[in-house]
């Protein structure tokens, strides 16, 4: 089932509007904080190959492979933060939010490993 599917089915019962402010502040600090960390993520991978052991195609390949795990790892921010408020699909949504972390973790941790 889509994202999109989830979030618009019709529940029931509605959250509490501290819940909804508090699942859209989640969301924002997420990805404000993601956008933070990516910036310093992609300064260091652009430095990481001062020396000029690693070949450039292999130098690029780890920044592109750390930047998507990173893109992923933010974006999970998304389905946390829809998980506060969207009553009936709380644990689909943590589940959804912590396989996209999990995920976006391993792949800027296999790539950082296969590059030194």
């Amino acid at each position: 089932m889509p994202l999109i599917a989830i979030v618009t089915e019709n529940n029931s019962s509605k959250a509490p509007a501290w819940l909804v402010v508090l699942g859209s502040l989640f969301m924002i600090l997420w990805l404000g904080g993601a956008f933070i960390l990516g910036a310093m993520k992609l300064m260091a991978g652009v430095m990481a190959n001062d020396s000029g052991s690693a070949s450039a195609d292999a130098h690029l390949a780890m920044i592109a492979a750390v930047m998507g795990g990173q893109v992923i790892s933010g974006l999970a921010g998304v389905p946390g933060g829809l998980a506060f408020f969207t009553v009936g699909k709380r644990k689909k949504l943590w589940a959804i939010f912590f396989a996209m972390l999990a995920a976006g973790v391993g792949i800027q941790a296999a790539a950082l490993y296969l590059f030194f």
